[in-house]
């Protein structure tokens, strides 16, 4: 529950929102646009008695510039207007380019009377471009011919055919020897090529892009050189920390040749274990040094792939050193050529640390309450973990056992049909340490606690939007659960049906609106859970924000006493 309200609350802070009652008027507007992109604002005009002219404009230093201005009938409309983020003259400079501090200049008149007026600050910026410069191989010999490709992307990763302004080409003494003009990318890839003098400077040459208007530069090399035998290098991808609880882990040694083709061939490791000098001064118990070899072929991306057990290089015994060494050999198929590697990989034997993930601190009796518990060592979530909830609701305690997942979290949903809106207390709590046997590893408990409030609504009014669990497949329809109560008493007698208007925000931006209208009897709680509401995903960058559903609830012929309730 309380990621879903946090969610509405978290898009308004990152929106400049102008709200009044009575009748009901709603702009929501980027906090941040970027030139030259489409951007995108909605607004919502409900309770009209008659035709209001709206208006509104973005105030800059040099000129206004009018977004929108349209008149809006009885009895309103619910609508967002996309529009392109004009030039402007830049006031700051940041690493991310020019930008400027404007307004949103919102004027709603009845007639020749001004009925709402409102300012809100935003940043106009140029939008931030990214180029991706990548040579047909690292390293060319003299009298070849040079191949590169650059991508030309936009902030949501999407391929941008403007031209290039400038495109130049640098050798080992950083002197221009070849430039592009204005390049037409095709489907945001432009391919170039140079061709290399017999008696071109050995060294690393340069490829950079500009482009002052939009603040954008980028470079990449490659190398003139003499051919040797192939070498490869061998890279490691194992867990940032191996902890004392994992019953296995995943080891992957790589080949890959400088110009980025996988090695073919076998490859062999050694894990090694040396027992704590400390420890043995203290307990006079003389450990045994641990040994353990594996060897694998390498598949078609040049990777190994090793499963460790835990128990194999004894992760539970207490007494070895917080860390374990990596030895790796590969041997290249048919040349028998060998490179090696070597590394350290820590063992996490202490402080797990058990906390609440973000929690609501209020609770609506009856509808269930829903979190999460992460279980983490050194900041690396630790996975398969038990970890206890203890709901404490007048001085009953109720006892809960999660398990983590891959990500070290665990989800929970609990029910409030009996808390009688009363002060709850939970804890999340680890309790590894049972096993007393001298020799096995002990790892410190953690604790959480969290204190909630029951929800109070002066208009005996609730909405809230049901927390999605996971990454939703990109390209899918999404159900997205509302659940709402409704104080007959506030509605006018003759309302037959609620509206409810949505909108969905992805890295600060609107990307989906809606409205769906849902039929209501005459009882005297209105209660629903939960109302569907259908949006679909967008791909996302895994570095990016996630996606926010806000939901907004007008009741036809409401009162003026009764106002939209958030903790």
């Amino acid at each position: 529950m309380g990621t879903a309200i946090r969610l509405w609350i978290l898009a308004l802070l990152s929106q400049s929102a102008l709200v009044i009652s009575d009748p009901h008027y709603v702009v929501v507007f980027p906090a941040i646009i970027d030139h030259p992109n489409m951007e995108k604002f909605c607004i919502l005009l409900r309770s009209l008695q008659e035709t209001n002219h709206l208006l509104v404009t973005l105030e800059m230093k040099a000129q206004n510039h009018t977004l929108a201005e349209k008149d809006v009938e009885a009895p309103g409309t619910f609508e967002c207007i996309r529009f392109q983020a004009p030039s402007f003259v830049s006031t700051s400079k940041t690493i991310y380019g020019e930008e400027a501090i404007v307004n949103v200049h919102v004027v709603i008149r009845k007639g020749s009377a001004v009925t709402f007026e409102a300012r809100k600050k935003v940043l106009l910026r140029k939008a931030f471009l990214r180029h991706l410069i990548q040579p047909s191989k690292a390293l060319y010999k003299q009298g070849e011919i040079a191949k590169f490709r650059i991508v030309r992307l936009d902030d949501e990763f999407k391929a941008i055919d403007k031209s290039i302004p400038l495109i130049w080409l640098k050798d080992p003494d950083k002197n221009r020897i070849a430039q592009w003009v204005d390049v037409k990318p095709l489907h945001g890839i432009v391919d170039l090529s140079f061709p290399l003098a017999s008696e071109a400077a050995l060294g690393t040459y340069t490829i950079e892009v500009e482009d002052k208007e939009l603040s954008s530069k980028a470079d990449g090399e490659f190398t003139v050189g003499e051919y040797e035998l192939p070498r490869f290098e061998i890279f490691f991808k194992y867990p940032s920390l191996v902890t004392i609880l994992d019953e296995e882990f995943q080891l992957n040694v790589c080949g890959k040749y400088p110009y980025g083709k996988p090695v073919r061939g076998n490859v062999y490791i050694n894990l090694t274990r040396k027992a704590s000098e400390a420890f043995g001064i203290v307990t006079q118990i003389d450990l045994p040094k641990i040994v353990k070899s594996y060897s694998e072929r390498t598949d078609k991306t040049g990777c190994a792939t090793f499963t460790i057990n835990g128990t194999d290089i004894n992760l539970l015994v207490k007494g070895y050193e917080n860390l374990m060494a990596l030895s790796a050999v590969l041997e290249e198929e048919g040349t028998g050529l060998k490179a090696t590697k070597k590394d350290n990989i820590p063992i996490a034997t202490s402080e797990v640390d058990v906390a609440f993930g973000e929690l609501n601190p209020f609770y609506k009796q009856g509808f269930p309450y829903s979190g999460k518990i992460r279980v983490s060592v050194n900041d690396s979530p630790v996975r398969n973990y038990t970890v206890h909830l203890i709901v404490d609701v007048d001085d009953a305690l109720t006892h809960i056992q999660y398990i983590t997942d891959g990500d070290g979290t665990a989800y929970f949903s609990l029910d409030t049909t009996a808390w009688n809106d009363t002060m709850v207390s939970i804890k999340a709590t680890n309790t590894f340490g049972s096993k007393t046997e001298e020799q096995v590893a002990q790892m410190s408990n953690s604790e959480d606690y969290k204190w909630l409030k029951p929800f109070y609504s002066e208009s005996n009014s609730f909405l809230e939007i049901q927390h999605v669990e996971g990454e939703l497949p990109c390209g899918k329809h999404q159900e997205v659960l509302v659940d709402y109560i409704l104080d007959r008493k506030e509605l006018d007698p003759e309302a037959d049906h609620v509206d409810f208007y949505y909108l969905v925000v992805s890295r600060g931006k609107i990307v989906s609106s809606g409205q769906k209208q849902v039929p209501i009897g005459q009882d005297e709680k209105i209660k629903c859970i939960p109302e569907n509401i259908q949006t679909k995903t967008v791909h996302q960058n895994n570095d990016d924000p996630p996606e926010y559903l806000l939901v907004k609830l007008l009741q036809p012929g409401l009162s003026s006493g009764l106002r939209d309730e958030l903790p």
